[in-house]
């Protein structure tokens, strides 16, 4: 197996590790809904997910960036090595 084959590959296995963070964060979501706390018209909201405990950290922004950060970093993966390999055997597209 030639380096940008194993490249596509970690690729793939990233991107695919990041789009299952991503479905559990939606299924979380879904699941367990959102309350959306307000004193009055005039202030700002908050929102509170009902979730217990271990899922709770799941239904935070920290979490949806992570799940994005690896889904991208997989994709750029996955381009990087599938042109390096087509500069490698000289085939354009």
């Amino acid at each position: 197996m030639s380096r940008a084959e194993s490249i596509v590959k970690s690729g793939a296995i990233i991107s695919s590790f990041g789009s299952a963070l991503f479905v559990a964060f939606v299924a979380v979501l879904l699941i367990f809904p959102v309350n959306k706390e307000c004193e009055s018209e005039d202030t700002k909201c908050a929102f509170s997910s009902t979730a217990p405990e271990p899922f709770g950290m799941i239904v935070q922004p920290g979490y949806l960036a992570t799940a994005l950060l690896f889904i991208a970093t997989g994709v750029l993966m996955v381009r990087f090595g599938r042109s390096r390999g087509l500069k490698k055997t000289g085939r354009d597209e």
